[in-house]
């Protein structure tokens, strides 16, 4: 049966536009198939959550970094029922980290961390009490161990085998302490916790779990902001400041 030339174009076009279809079908399901491997691949499990970090680079060409992460700042109803009184419980980890030519044989370096208490007035008295029932503190170290290997005959070294050994020496750096800091009259208030605790090494880190802070005295909101600080002993300091807290 001869078929007409207006048919066999119907038919070249069914075919084409069939064949379209299924090629942007399977280009469709290849990008699905890409997202469901990305998204797999991003439902891994977490690590600590980095809130805030600053980072600056010495004269000797080191990365010299400090963080604040896994931060809670949760303000609760004063005990007291007072108006003119806040409390709030603080958790989270403080971390300062050096990388570069000197990070093994760095000395003397200062980790810090405290709050900015912000209030528009303070009464006469009025006072920020902190209890730490427990800091931690870790500290990096770095040994380093190279593996060389000479084949028979030969001047140069054949194999060289690089090994690095990095531990973390853990305790706590302050046991307990209760902490009583004057309000000004108003304004903004420094409340240093930790003020220049010394290390060597690439790093050291200060977990803070449960800090319990009040402030009584304070009229209107109460703001509170985490800072934390690293400060080298040639002088150089990199400082970071947490998100603003209404307590």
């Amino acid at each position: 049966m001869d078929v007409s030339r207006s048919e066999r174009r119907i038919r070249r076009s069914t075919t084409a536009s069939a064949a379209s279809s299924v090629r942007h079908r399977s280009r469709a399901l290849a990008a699905a198939g890409v997202a469901a491997l990305m998204v797999g691949l991003g439902t891994g499990t977490a690590g600590a959550v980095v809130n805030n970090a600053s980072s600056i680079v010495d004269g000797s060409d080191n990365l010299v970094e400090i963080s604040q992460g896994d931060t809670s700042i949760v303000g609760v109803p004063p005990l007291d029922s007072s108006p003119l009184s806040r409390e709030f419980f603080h958790s989270g980890y403080v971390e300062g980290r050096i990388s570069g030519p000197g990070a093994d044989s760095m000395a003397g370096s200062k980790i810090s961390f405290g709050y900015q208490v912000g209030y528009p007035i303070a009464l006469a008295g009025a006072t920020v009490q902190l209890n730490t029932p427990g800091l931690g503190w870790e500290l990096e170290n770095t040994n380093g161990l190279d593996l060389i290997g000479f084949l028979p005959g030969g001047d140069e070294p054949d194999i060289i085998i690089g090994t690095e050994n990095r531990s973390m020496l853990a305790g706590d750096i302050i046991p307990q302490q209760n902490l009583i800091f004057e309000l000004e009259p108003g304004g903004i208030t420094d409340i240093p916790v930790v003020d220049g605790k010394e290390f060597d090494g690439p790093g050291a880190k200060i977990r803070i779990g449960n800090v319990h802070g009040s402030v009584s005295g304070a009229i209107g909101p109460v703001t509170l902001r985490p800072y934390a600080k690293l400060e080298l002993a040639s002088g150089d300091i990199v400082m970071t400041y947490g998100a603003p807290v209404p307590i």
